[in-house]
């Protein structure tokens, strides 16, 4: 049931990011399944539907050509499940991070049209295999690229294929941060629409599947981003995907299922077997109904993510030296496999700057790239772009190939370049600590969850504070207690957070939480910083 009125903290916090209006607010806040746009906004969509259709009815051999990371895998088995429902079989391939490549080799298409394939479907990839796409084009192979990745060279692509790409048309706002399983699942929902004879289940129900692949993907949740995962969170409890609710078993994830336990819990799992060369185990796991193979599948996942976990932890702890944090840029002569995104991402997300991490192999560098939020890498990659033979992502991460004799050019690039991270607004509204109550941060979380990139948690500012008995409780961690008057709450100073010289009447950046105990609740607050 949607609540009448909305709390005035949460009015507050959305007024000061910009939502002015009730109908605006209560969109962002209420907004369901049911409001969901149709499909058929998406440019090129119908055509796409009616392209699939055509060779669904004709009986032609179809391909999908997948990336093996949760986005990729769960893209293409929403695709296998409704065409499942239909009575027909694709073959289908899925990439993985041992790869030599990052983009569809040509040879594959010719190889598909020696064996008959009429239709070729990419998800969560595609967009920038250019050589690719124009040899199926001479080929008279019909291409549906779905990827919600960036092309540098969009003009280039062949006029003859279907692109459903925000990147490559102008798509409406709620819809322009899908992730490539989020275009697969409005595709699907407009197929539904074209070929409404369902053997099964519709698969447009499976709405935690592009949750899955939003949080894996940390696209911005907003618009039907928002909505996906947030009825997503509530629907992975009761999925039907019976290799899933085995995972989540596994792992003691059942009742209640947060963003966090994706985060740190599923999602991890679910990327590890790409990032070693097998992303056929998750997919296989997905599609797999026999109780025996499903729990062969877990257990293999979790073995391939613990080697996953020791291998990262290796590699970060040789190359996490005072000159690589300095510069950014770590070029190493081991292979790195499928682990210098997360360690790119791990250090550009703890020290709050761009990485670049690259290995050499046969002559060749292969490199990843990320970039915190409020970071773009757009101008980095528009410098380096002649000296690459093979470059995409997204504005915070890229992956990049080009000859060895070429990486000095592209250090020196990066060295240069001036990098600017938009900082994030200090504080969404004054919020006194005299005046929390359960009750009151209850409702900042029960209205505003889920957060992420687009949506961040608040942030309030809290005037002539006192901060008592600071001290470290680990590595990484201050604890205190924040005092105004009557009120004292314990608190938790972030890590890299100057504290003044002096912390009587100060003024402080927090976060309120609750923790629960026996019903009880006690807040505890987590100190962003201080004010200047």
């Amino acid at each position: 049931m949607i609540p009448k009125d909305i709390p005035p903290i949460v009015r507050k916090i959305l007024t000061s990011r910009g939502l002015k209006d009730e109908k605006e607010m209560r969109s962002f806040l209420f907004s369901g399944i049911s409001n969901l746009l149709d499909p058929f906004n998406i440019p090129k969509l119908k055509k796409a539907c009616e392209t699939l259709k055509e060779s669904v009815v004709k009986k032609e051999k179809i391909f999908i050509y997948g990336d093996g990371d949760v986005d990729g895998i769960s893209g293409v088995f929403l695709l296998l499940s409704f065409l499942k429902g239909q009575g027909v079989t694709p073959s289908f391939y899925l990439t993985h991070r041992l790869e030599k490549n990052y983009e569809i080799d040509a040879s594959l298409i010719k190889e598909l049209k020696e064996k008959d394939y009429s239709l070729f479907i990419t998800i969560d990839c595609g967009i920038s295999s250019i050589e690719a796409l124009k040899k199926a084009e001479e080929e008279g192979i019909k291409c549906i690229v779905m990827d919600h990745h960036i092309s540098d060279n969009p003009e280039n692509l062949p006029i003859s294929h279907i692109y459903l790409s925000p990147h490559k048309y102008k798509w409406n706002k709620d819809l322009n941060y899908l992730s490539g399983t989020g275009i697969v699942y409005k595709f699907i929902s407009g197929m539904e629409q074209v070929l409404p004879n369902f053997k099964e289940k519709k698969v447009s129900e499976m709405v935690e599947i592009p949750c899955l692949a939003a949080l894996a993907d940390f696209v911005p949740l907003v618009g039907e981003n928002r909505i996906l995962v947030k009825e997503g969170l509530k629907q992975l409890p009761f999925t039907s995907v019976k290799g899933l609710t085995s995972l989540l078993s596994y792992y003691k994830l059942s009742s209640y299922i947060s963003k966090k336990d994706i985060l740190m819990r599923v999602n991890p799992k679910l990327n590890s077997p790409g990032r070693l060369g097998k992303p056929e185990v998750v997919l296989e796991l997905l599609l797999a109904t026999d109780t025996l193979l499903i729990d062969e599948l877990v257990a293999e996942i979790d073995k391939l993510d613990k080697e996953r976990y020791r291998e990262v932890t290796k590699i970060m702890k040789k190359v996490e030296l005072p000159e690589n944090i300095k510069t950014g840029f770590i070029l190493l002569k081991d292979n790195l496999k499928g682990f210098g995104g997360i360690i790119a991402s791990r250090f550009s997300g703890k020290y709050n700057r761009p990485f670049i991490v690259c290995y050499e192999l046969d002559n060749w560098i292969r490199g990843s790239i990320r970039a915190p939020e409020g970071c773009s890498l757009q101008s980095f990659k528009s410098d380096i772009k002649q000296y690459v033979d093979e470059l995409g992502g997204h504005t915070q991460a890229a992956g990049f190939k080009c000859s060895s004799k070429e990486i000095k050019k592209i250090k020196n690039i990066w060295n240069t370049t001036k990098w600017k991270i938009k900082k994030r607004r200090d504080y969404d509204s004054l919020l006194d600590i005299e005046n929390l109550t359960p009750s009151l941060i209850k409702d900042i979380f029960e209205y505003l969850e889920p957060f992420g990139q687009g949506n961040p948690i608040p942030v309030f500012l809290s005037k002539d504070i006192s901060i008592k008995r600071i001290r470290s409780v680990s590595k990484n961690n201050r604890k205190c207690w924040t005092k105004k008057n009557s009120s004292l709450f314990e608190s938790y100073i972030l890590d890299g957070v100057d504290i003044p010289n002096n912390t009587e009447n100060t003024d402080i950046y927090y976060t309120p939480y609750l923790r629960e105990s026996n019903g009880m609740y006690r807040i505890f607050l987590e100190i962003i910083g201080f004010k200047d």
